[in-house]
């Protein structure tokens, strides 16, 4: 008898392929008047047969099992020939292969998509008007573009680094392009489906948790092509910096949580005055007429641009590695600062490394984190400029000068060597 429990018991698979044949069933269940086609019943038999076919592990028993079945719904089919498209027919070929493959290792993924069949089969009116009516034709051709950015031109480009002191990496600079060229596709379509304020929040939360300087970057391009909306993309490139702060403290945590409890106090100090400058320098105004969402993102997918800022960061890389390669490591602080320019990540694992292995005090890594963010506000208050735009520059400016300002405060106040201390002090107790 076959276990009943656990997540690779064959009963549990039969159930998760049952349940797909009922969810795809229930949509394709034959309309009172309207001709008939397979319904709940046949679909559940469908999925029982596909799931027989995966358990046997016999591929003639399946290929036989999946003929009848194909064989079955044809026949329907072929009596009833007013019926029009072939959508029942191809849920019926998926909903056997998906009962198929919840016999299989892979059945969360099989449960997974059948959940997306049954909506796809389900939202047929939806989805029919969404096409026709929700994406315009040059949205879908800038969509095309944009994933071609990444299925197409990103698995082309050669892998590990290239020039003086490896300084050109390839897909590290294509990466870049993707998110410049990101912001103002996830923008776009953010701000047009969920509203202006909502959208605009939700791209600089998005922005923020992909890469700060690409989505000042874009939005600072943004804001070149649309000058009315400077204040509020200030307002919105203000809190995705802000969320810099906590994104830097999780991916530190993962290597050393103590330099993360140590940089606690000075981060969260910062990310708190970065959101009261986004409401102090551009605040939310009180009548309707703040149109980021129908001004900043006119068109989802602009190449031209994110070349040019993908041409910048290739040569601040090498800036860079120059810079790196004749001073050394001896210096953190001055290798902390250089890091920043472009991206603090590599740094804030390097000197959360530094702490875990106890060859850097936390005070001096919580220090040098803090420079590199500054360092690389500063490259982002240079990129801000190019939109040409004061209302918007500035502004980012100020914030950014308040939050650091703020952060150097706080680690005066609150040592981090004396935060790590009261931690150690409570744990040893």
């Amino acid at each position: 008898m076959p276990e009943l429990t656990g997540p690779n018991s064959p009963a549990l698979g039969f159930l998760l392929a049952l349940a797909i044949g009922f969810l795809v069933g229930r949509t394709r269940e034959p309309k009172a008047g309207g001709p008939p086609r397979p319904g709940t019943r046949d679909f559940l038999i469908i999925a029982l047969l596909g799931a027989v076919a995966g358990h046997s592990g016999n591929p003639a028993i399946a290929i036989a099992l999946f003929a009848g079945t194909i064989g079955a719904v044809l026949v329907m089919r072929a009596h009833h020939p007013e019926r029009s498209g072939i959508t029942t027919e191809l849920a019926a070929v998926a909903t056997f292969a998906l009962a198929d493959l919840c016999l299989t290792a892979d059945r969360q993924f099989g449960a997974g998509l059948g959940i997306v069949l049954a909506l796809i089969v389900a939202e047929r009116e939806e989805l029919r008007r969404f096409v026709r009516e929700g994406i315009s034709d040059r949205e879908y051709i800038d969509t095309l573009s944009f994933l071609g950015l990444i299925f197409i031109i990103y698995p082309l480009l050669p892998t590990g680094s290239y020039g003086p002191f490896g300084f050109f990496e390839p897909r590290r600079i294509w990466v870049f392009v993707i998110l410049v060229s990101g912001v103002s596709y996830v923008g776009y379509f953010l701000t047009k489906f969920t509203g202006i304020e909502r959208g605009a929040l939700l791209n600089a939360i998005v922005g923020a948790i992909a890469s700060t300087t690409a989505y000042t970057t874009g939005i600072s391009r943004a804001v070149a092509e649309v000058p009315e909306s400077a204040v509020s993309a200030a307002r919105y490139a203000l809190i995705a910096n802000a969320i810099l702060f906590p994104r830097m403290l999780l991916l530190v945590a993962v290597v050393s949580p103590m330099l993360a409890i140590a940089a606690i106090p000075a981060f969260a100090a910062m990310m708190l005055a970065g959101f009261a400058s986004s409401l102090i320098l551009a605040p939310v105004p009180a009548t309707t007429g703040d149109h980021i969402a129908d001004s900043t993102y006119r068109n989802p997918f602009s190449i031209r641009p994110a070349l040019e800022f993908g041409v910048v960061f290739t040569v601040v890389l090498l800036v860079t590695r120059v810079a790196k390669h004749y001073m050394g490591y001896s210096g953190q602080m001055a290798v902390s600062a250089i890091s920043g320019l472009v991206d603090v990540d590599a740094i804030s694992l390097t000197l959360a490394g530094f702490v875990q292995a106890g060859t850097s005090a936390a005070r001096d890594a919580v220090i040098g984190l803090t420079l590199a963010a500054a360092v690389n506000a500063i490259f982002k208050s240079v990129v801000a400029q190019t939109s040409h735009q004061p209302a918007f520059y500035l502004r980012l400016m100020a914030g950014f000068a308040i939050m650091f300002a703020v952060g150097a405060a706080a680690i005066a106040i609150v040592d981090p060597t004396r935060v790590t201390e009261l931690v150690n002090q409570l744990h040893t107790n």
